[in-house]
């Protein structure tokens, strides 16, 4: 080792190379427009639903999880103390056509919980937001999930400035191929120099691996989920 430390592009320059980080291109930014929703307060059904997945109301409170008027569960994303985004969620199996999860139409999408982080620590970014609260109710703080899951990464633009304030990311998405997928494609566009990736995850009780943060939680418990996240490798950087 050189003993040289410090941001990729930083050290790319330093020894004459080019760093190819792929930040947002100068384009006309999308107009949003901000949520029309009433948060009501937490429905027994709701406080049931995440007691089954080993969630507490503390937790629920502490993200200012709420209900819409047909006992939806409404996950709201803030930014600053402003009402940014929201996304539905059916307390219970959806029935028939029902759907599991839904937004608000054209409103901008940003990270889950991003009030609740310190700059000063690494950011943990989960794909669900169920799987964001599973670690927050293990103790573990600075964490956050994208919005729409794996297949939409258009978060990176809006949160940009903000995720650039991060000297280290830890990466905690679903162990599947499309969770792998976009795990892969975020380090991409993050700096893969201050990118850690989770992947391994222990196995349920039946001997298949669990599939996120949430099974871990509820299958092995909170000391269990810690190790998980500990186990975090980071990323090889190309070339080096």
């Amino acid at each position: 080792s050189c003993g040289a430390r410090g941001r990729f592009e930083e050290l790319a320059r330093r020894f004459g190379e080019r760093a190819e980080i792929l930040r947002p291109p100068g384009k006309a930014k999308k107009q949003y427009v901000l949520p029309d929703v009433a948060l009501k307060p937490l429905t027994d059904e709701i406080i049931d639903y995440f007691a089954k997945r080993k969630i507490s109301r503390e937790t629920l409170e502490a993200f200012r999880i709420g209900s819409d008027d047909k006992g939806s569960i409404i996950f709201p994303f803030y930014r600053d103390n402003a009402l940014v985004y929201v996304k539905y969620r059916a307390p219970r199996k959806p029935q028939g056509k029902e759907k599991k999860e839904w937004s608000a139409h054209n409103t901008q999408p940003i990270l889950f919980g991003m009030d609740l982080c310190a700059f000063s620590q690494p950011l943990i970014i989960t794909e669900g937001q169920i799987d964001c609260l599973s670690l927050y109710e293990a103790g573990i703080r600075n964490v956050v999930s994208v919005p729409s899951g794996c297949s939409n990464l258009d978060w990176i633009d809006t949160c940009w400035e903000w995720l650039e304030k991060f000297q280290s990311v830890i990466l905690f998405g679903d162990n599947d191929e499309p969770g792998r997928k976009m795990v892969r494609e975020v380090v991409r566009r993050l700096d893969e120099a201050r990118c850690m990736v989770v992947e391994e995850y222990p196995n349920r009780p039946d001997g298949t691996t669990c599939k996120d943060a949430n099974e871990i939680l509820f299958f092995h418990g909170a000391e269990t989920l810690k190790a998980t996240l500990d186990s975090a490798q980071p990323v090889p950087v190309k070339g080096i």
